[in-house]
Formats: C-alpha cells, sequence, structure tokens
C-alpha cells in the first residue's frame, strides 16, 4: 500500500489503502505492515551500533513533564539524515494527505530518531497539540532488529477515555510503521519497555505548516 525505498516512497491504491482508510478515519490508527523496505532494513543494524545519542528532557504544553527523559539520535548521525530524506518526500506527503483526509496539504515531516531503554520511562497520556496545532498527523516506525518487551501505543478519546486502538510490541515488527491522528479530542501514550533489548523508532509528525524546501536550505545555510 505504502512503502518507503531506495528509490523513493511506492504508494499503491489498492483494496488495502481502502480498508485502511476506513479504519483510520474510525479508529483514528493504523499499522502499517512493511513500510520500510527490506533494502533499507538491512542497513540499520551496523548503522545503530555506530550512532551516537544524547539524553532531553521531554517537556509538554504548560510547561508539564510528558516523561523525565528520552534518549535521541543526534540529527547528524548518518542513519537520522538517512529517515529524514526517506520520508520528507513529495510523493509521499500527498499520500498521507489523502489518506488521512487532512484539510491543510502536508509539507513537512518533523521526525526523529529514538532510544527507549528497558526499565526507562514511558509517555504518560498526551496531545502532542503544543506547537501552535501545527501538527496533524503522527509516524511511528518501529526499527527495533530485535523484539523488544512493552513499549505498547494506545490512542482514546480524549473526553470518555475510550481507548480507539492499542499497538502491542508483539504486533509491531521491525519495519512496521503506527500512523495516528493527532486532534484536541484525542491523546495518546507509550508504556515503558519492560525487558528486551532497547526500542528504536523514528517518530514525528506531518504538517503543513512549515515545507521541507525551506528546514533544508536553512540547514545548509552558514551560520
Amino acid at each position: 500500500m505504502i512503502r518507503l525505498t531506495t528509490r523513493g516512497p511506492v504508494v499503491v491504491r489498492d483494496d488495502e489503502w481502502i480498508t485502511q482508510q476506513r479504519e483510520f478515519a474510525r479508529r483514528h490508527c493504523v499499522v502499517f505492515r512493511g513500510f520500510v523496505d527490506a533494502s533499507i532494513l538491512e542497513r540499520v543494524p551496523r548503522m545503530l551500533e555506530t550512532s551516537r545519542f544524547f539524553t532531553s528532557e521531554h517537556i509538554g504544553k504548560n510547561n508539564k513533564v510528558i516523561s523525565a527523559s528520552e534518549v535521541l539520535m543526534y540529527d547528524t548521525e548518518p542513519l537520522a539524515c538517512m529517515f529524514f530524506f526517506l520520508v520528507n518526500q513529495p510523493r509521499l506527503f500527498e499520500a498521507m494527505t489523502e489518506f488521512t483526509g487532512c484539510e491543510m496539504p502536508i509539507r513537512y515531516f518533523m521526525g526523529r530518531f529514538r532510544k527507549q531503554l528497558p526499565g526507562g520511562e514511558g509517555f504518560r497520556w498526551h496531545d502532542d497539540r503544543e506547537r501552535k496545532r501545527e501538527r496533524l498527523v503522527g509516524l511511528s516506525i518501529n526499527l527495533s532488529p530485535e523484539p523488544f518487551v512493552g513499549g505498547s501505543f494506545r490512542i482514546r478519546n480524549k473526553e470518555t477515555g475510550e481507548v480507539l486502538r492499542a499497538v502491542t510490541a508483539s504486533r509491531f515488527r521491525f519495519g512496521d510503521a503506527c500512523l495516528f491522528r493527532v486532534h484536541d479530542s484525542l491523546e495518546h501514550m507509550l508504556s515503558v519497555v519492560r525487558g528486551g533489548p532497547p526500542r528504536y523508532n523514528y517518530v514525528g509528525w506531518f504538517t503543513g505548516a512549515r515545507d521541507y524546501r525551506k528546514v533544508l536550505r536553512e540547514a545548509a545555510s552558514p551560520v
């Protein structure tokens, strides 16, 4: 249906597309199986071994702590750069805008490479809307070569507390992606990793408030 490859995104509007689109409209969250092509995934384990990370306190809106800290990859690391270019593609933006029904055209993916350590912090219920509501849809790509225990994702109706979708570690394989809506009426959480190796994912938000080409120009400009 949608797959990231070294030659760019492959988008097939087939029966699976229709089924998943209806599921997203109803439950605001779907899982894309095999979202990342095998030719890309085979590079990930070796690149993870040499990538550098740092710890950052994670603060939500109103200075509320969502998680005590999170471990992030430096965005200059080759693996982080590779996924920035894989996801920031006009063809993928067009597909995601159509699939999710976003009123504003998607033009940029604000992403980061995250490492969740066993026994570390999870993320409490939050809505991801702290930045002037520019975040439209969230995406989390599982890039953990080995299975981990815990780290399940849940999304719910903020007013009623009804859980609309739960994605457990056992159903989230290497190269799969979780797509979820960001809206004032919704909130989501991520439980702690209880055991096994660390959980790695490339995670962030699609937005229409910025253009990826402008972001690239700003990054390339001399200080």
